[in-house]
């Protein structure tokens, strides 16, 4: 697994990825990223702002095939999280993509950013996930996170929010 920054010629791939696993959870009868959130517009730029920050990965295999992207940045959103809860350093994933084919990689990027939020000094690895995603809720148990709790706006549809200890990066449950 090869773990680098991705940079702008990568946002078609990510693009690519989120389709593709859009596709995969409507077949489960999950709307889940169905539509670019809010628009494609934005979606893209917000995208795009967090690759030329250097906060986004590209997860790729030893003959440079992509495997999976994530994003990480340490903005604590305050519609989500309460001001104590942003005064505790954290670190924020965003967009954990993994192909269908590579499933199981998902652990390992997590442990990967989890002890990367400790080493810089960060206390948590928090994400924010589709409110009505509950399977993608149980995975996220599974690999060590806690429920914090789950907010209903009606403008922003991943309201479930979990954090993980960075304390003890590796362990799981």
């Amino acid at each position: 697994m090869i773990i680098e920054r991705a940079d702008a010629d990568d946002l078609g791939v990510i693009l690519t990825l989120r389709t593709e696993a859009s596709e995969w959870l409507a077949q489960r009868g999950i709307d889940q990223w169905a539509v670019a959130w809010p628009n494609p517009e934005e979606q893209n730029r917000r995208i795009l702002a967090s690759i030329d920050a250097g906060e986004t990965w590209m997860i790729r295999d030893e003959n440079e095939a992509t495997m999976a992207t994530v994003a990480l940045d340490t903005f604590s959103d305050p519609r989500l999280w309460t001001p104590d809860e942003q005064a505790d350093p954290a670190m924020y994933m965003h967009r954990l993509i993994v192909r269908r084919k590579h499933a199981g990689l998902g652990t390992e990027i997590m442990d990967w950013a989890c002890h990367r939020a400790h080493r810089l000094g960060l206390h948590w690895l928090r994400i924010d996930v589709w409110t009505d995603n509950t399977g993608l809720h149980r995975y996220y148990e599974r690999n060590g996170f806690k429920h914090v709790r789950t907010l209903d706006l009606a403008d922003y549809p991943s309201g479930a929010l979990f954090q993980r200890s960075t304390d003890a990066p590796g362990d799981r449950p």
